[in-house]
């Protein structure tokens, strides 16, 4: 069986992640549901990435040339840097759309960070969990509604 692309499997990622999240928040167990909202986004997005803008797939991040020196790439990482990363591709029509479109639920993972995986979990308060609850699913639902359209909203 042949591999899926890294794109679908990105896209396969965010939705099992965020399943997982709901079920966490709806057990109240917050930091580990506001951890896997993150990456739910994180997936989705980097699919978004990689099927509508220049982005590729390098070792272990998906890149993007720099804007200003052809000759380097811009990797990119978790969604607390995909908040400031996807700026960077906001060139062209597709690029200018992604962000556009992005930015506001973007904004409520820029505090989210991976290694709160080893805190003790104090920082998972409701409120916040639910807002990148929200944007998470918002982002899912534009991703979904990219695949259906074959283009971004």
């Amino acid at each position: 069986m042949p591999e899926k692309p890294q794109e679908d499997q990105f896209a396969d990622a965010a939705k099992r992640h965020f399943r997982d999240a709901d079920y966490l928040r709806d057990d109240s167990r917050l930091p580990s549901a506001d951890h896997l909202y993150g990456f739910a986004a994180e997936c989705a997005v980097k699919s978004l990435l990689l099927r509508f803008t220049e982005v590729t797939m390098g070792s272990p991040k998906p890149e993007a040339p720099h804007p200003e020196d052809p000759n380097r790439t811009i990797e990119f990482g978790h969604i607390n840097e995909l908040v400031r990363d996807v700026k960077v591709l906001a060139r062209g029509r597709t690029g200018a759309a992604l962000h556009a479109a992005l930015d506001g639920d973007l904004r409520a993972f820029k505090a989210w960070a991976v290694h709160y995986r080893y805190s003790d979990g104090g920082y998972a308060q409701a409120d916040v969990v639910d807002k990148r609850r929200d944007a998470a699913e918002h982002i899912l639902f534009l991703h979904q509604q990219a695949l259906l359209l074959g283009r971004l909203p």
